[in-house]
């Protein structure tokens, strides 16, 4: 006796362990309400079982666990040392099985939990901000960490739920979904072309202040004859779109930018697109990225369907670069220096 409780600890686990490899947790519950009851004829009653069908089931549990678990008469149904040990190392397993399947059903109902998101500051200032507030008070179970970087990060390997990514998408299995289209622009400020003129073919860059990013050397234009590359010498060069569009509203250069990033700017005139005739090539869309898998978490689903009815179908930042460039002209020559 003195031994067996010794190595009580030890054979909790062994016959637990052995159980969750070999049987089913119908199984075990069946066990435990055989110890309750007392009785294997009831137990097996309860769930609609044949006294033999009761018999066979007990008699394969333990067999799987390696030990007798029950002094089984006519009239009396025991549990032995073993099964007393077994027993109170499943009620405490089936406890906590039980309460982290209620918490799984919660979560698969109901978005909870923490949202962790990664995009680049531009899109997170601009078009996650500001509807984070109603969302929020929609879904008041979810708690967020926030990541704004222009650096794309591993979202498996960081532990990531959602990335938004204005990008192109390399293959891989992550799940994505688009939220709009993302043009790309050739612009700069009323002021700055007013001091410079206006360049109307990508040779003509090369007498243009160009505002570039470290990771893009490369503007691509769409021309007559195919796709043009410059190679861009830039006057200022960085690592951040933030700092090109600011560049660019100061009027310290001329930009590729993001449509997404400056609909607005473009709209009310803060910037002007240029080059019709050589539009930017290789544009692409904005996309909210997941890890793969065949379940997305309520929490991740809840904000992509969120975000994609406040963006609206076409996305209220998608550009219609004919009318826009017809605009543009008209303001251009209003300030006597044409298009």
């Amino acid at each position: 006796m003195a031994n067996f409780t010794k190595s009580k600890n030890w054979a909790c686990f062994k016959y637990t362990f052995r159980y969750f490899l070999r049987m089913r947790l119908d199984d075990l519950r069946f066990f435990t309400r055989v110890a309750a009851l007392g009785s294997l004829s009831a137990a097996g009653k309860e769930i609609g079982l044949s006294p033999s069908a009761s018999s066979s089931r007990l008699t394969a549990l333990e067999k799987a666990v390696g030990a007798q678990l029950f002094a089984r008469t006519t009239r009396s149904t025991v549990l032995t040392e073993a099964g007393q040990v077994l027993l109170e190392s499943a009620t405490a397993a089936l406890e906590r099985m039980d309460a982290g399947l209620s918490l799984l059903e919660a979560g698969t109902e109901k978005p909870r939990g923490l949202l962790k998101i990664s995009c680049n500051m531009f899109f997170g200032r601009a078009h996650i901000l500001p509807y984070l507030r109603e969302f929020m008070a929609l879904y008041p179970d979810i708690r967020y960490e926030l990541s704004f970087t222009d650096r794309m990060v591993d979202i498996v390997e960081e532990g990531y739920d959602l990335a938004f990514r204005a990008a192109p998408l390399p293959d891989s299995t992550l799940k994505a979904r688009k939220l709009g289209a993302n043009q790309r622009v050739l612009c700069a400020s009323p002021d700055y072309l007013s001091r410079k003129g206006v360049p109307r073919t990508p040779a003509d860059l090369v007498n243009h202040d160009c505002i570039g990013l470290t990771r893009i050397p490369v503007w691509y234009f769409d021309g007559p004859k195919g796709e043009i590359a410059h190679q861009v010498t830039p006057l200022i060069s960085g690592d951040s779109g933030d700092y090109s569009y600011d560049a660019a509203i100061h009027g310290l250069g001329i930009a590729v930018k993001s449509g997404a990033h400056v609909w607005q700017d473009l709209r009310e005139g803060r910037l002007i697109a240029v080059m019709p005739d050589f539009p930017v090539a290789r544009t692409g869309a904005i996309w909210a990225v997941s890890p793969p898998g065949s379940f997305t978490p309520p929490k991740t689903s809840a904000l992509g369907d969120f975000l994609i009815k406040k963006y609206g179908r076409p996305a209220y930042w998608e550009l219609n670069l004919p009318q826009l460039y017809a605009d543009h002209a008209k303001i251009l020559d209003r300030m006597g220096i044409g298009a």
